[in-house]
C-alpha cells in the first residue's frame, strides 16, 4: 500500500479484462499517479458461490471493502471497468466527507430523456421518475433521488457494512435493463442519508448524452419483428461492413466531444466505443481535427478490421492495404476552423 487512497475495479471475463488492460489501465494509471491513488483491479470473482455465479459480477463491487488488498485504505474510489478518465479530471475525493458516499445524481430522469427512450425502445421498462424506478424493482417508492453506482467515493470503515447488506439482501432481478445492483444500492444509501452528490462530470453516461443531445446518431426505433431472423441478419451484416460512413464519423466526433466535456466518461456496457476515444485531442473544439483513431473490431468470422479515421482535407474514402480504410473529409468544425 503506497498511498492512502485507491481506485478499485473488477474486470472478470476475457472480453472485459482485455478491454480494461488495453484502454483503462494506462488511462487510469495516469490519473492515479497524478492524484496519489493506488490502482487495484480484481480479475477473479470475490465470491465463487453458486448464488454469485447466477448474477452479474457487478454485484461484487459491494464486497471490495472487505478484501485484504483494500480494507486498510482511508478512501476507496470504486470505478466500473467501462469508464475512462479525462486528463483534466481533478481528485474526486476532495471535499467528500469520510462518512459519506460520493456519487452523482443519476441523469436518467432529465426532461425529454424518457420520452426518447420510450420512442426508441417501446418495450423498455418505464422509469419516468425515481419513485417509479424503485417501485418497478419491488422497492418502496418513497425516494425522489437516485445515484449511478458506476463511480463511488467510499471509506471502508464507514461503508463496508451497508454495501455487504445490499449484497446479502437483494437478488438479481433480470437482465441489464434492471441495472444489476444499482437500484437497491442507490435506494439503501439514499434512505440512510449517506450520499454526498458529486459534480456530474465525474460520471457522464455516454448512452444518456447520445439520447439527449445526439438522438439522430442512434439506430431508428426497433420494428415489431426486431428479434426475427431477417432483423438479426441485417444487424450482423451491418456490423461486418468495414466502410465508415460520414454518419459514423460524426458519431466518433460526438463521442470525443462528450469525453472532452467529462471528467469520467462512462461507456455503460458499450466497451467497443472506448476505441473511438482519441487521447491526443486536448479540448472539445479540436475534436473534428483529430488526426487518427485506430479501431479494432473482431468479427464473427474471426477477422480483424483495422480502421483508420483520418480527419484531413482531401479525397473521398478509399481503401488501402491490409484492410485499412482512410476516411478523408473536407469538413471542419469548431470555432478555430
Amino acid at each position: 500500500m503506497k498511498n492512502q487512497k485507491a481506485i478499485v475495479s473488477i474486470a472478470i471475463g476475457d472480453k472485459y479484462l482485455v478491454n480494461w488492460k488495453r484502454y483503462c489501465e494506462p488511462n487510469w494509471r495516469g490519473y492515479a499517479n497524478k492524484n496519489g491513488f493506488d490502482l487495484i483491479c480484481f480479475e477473479q470473482p470475490l465470491d465463487n458461490s453458486e448464488r454469485a455465479s447466477k448474477r452479474s459480477p457487478a454485484w461484487q463491487k459491494c464486497l471490495i471493502l472487505s478484501q485484504d488488498a483494500v480494507r486498510d485504505y482511508q478512501r476507496v474510489v470504486w470505478v466500473d471497468s467501462d469508464i475512462m478518465f479525462n486528463d483534466c479530471a481533478p481528485d474526486i475525493t476532495v471535499g467528500v466527507h469520510r462518512d459519506k458516499v460520493g456519487a452523482i445524481d443519476d441523469g436518467g430522469f432529465r426532461e425529454g430523456f424518457q420520452k426518447r427512450v420510450d420512442k426508441l425502445w417501446p418495450t423498455a421498462i418505464p422509469n419516468h421518475t425515481p419513485r417509479e424506478y424503485y417501485r418497478n424493482y419491488g422497492l418502496p417508492d418513497d425516494c425522489d433521488k437516485s445515484i449511478n453506482t458506476g463511480v463511488m467515493v467510499l471509506s471502508p470503515c464507514y461503508h463496508r457494512d451497508i454495501l455487504e447488506h445490499v449484497y446479502d439482501t437483494y437478488e438479481e432481478k433480470g437482465g441489464r435493463e434492471w441495472l444489476m445492483e444499482q437500484r437497491p444500492l442507490s435506494y439503501e444509501l439514499l434512505k440512510r442519508d449517506l450520499v454526498q452528490f458529486l459534480d456530474p462530470r465525474f460520471n457522464v453516461m455516454l448512452s444518456i448524452e447520445e439520447i439527449v443531445h445526439y438522438p439522430f446518431l442512434l439506430p431508428p426505433p426497433a420494428p415489431p419483428d426486431s428479434k426475427g431472423l431477417l432483423a438479426r441478419i441485417e444487424r450482423k451484416v451491418r456490423k461486418m461492413l468495414p466502410v465508415v460512413s460520414p454518419l459514423q464519423t460524426f458519431r466518433i466526433e460526438a463521442v470525443n466531444t462528450i469525453y472532452q466535456s467529462s471528467y469520467f466518461m462512462h461507456f455503460g456496457g458499450k466497451i467497443d466505443d472506448m476505441a473511438l476515444i482519441n487521447p491526443s485531442v486536448s479540448s472539445w473544439w479540436n475534436v473534428s481535427k483529430a488526426v487518427t483513431t485506430e479501431i479494432t473490431r473482431e468479427e464473427s468470422r474471426g477477422m480483424i478490421w483495422t480502421t483508420k479515421l483520418a480527419r484531413t482535407q482531401g479525397r473521398a474514402p478509399e481503401p488501402s492495404p491490409g484492410f485499412e480504410w482512410d476516411l478523408r473529409s473536407p469538413s471542419k468544425n469548431g470555432p478555430d476552423s
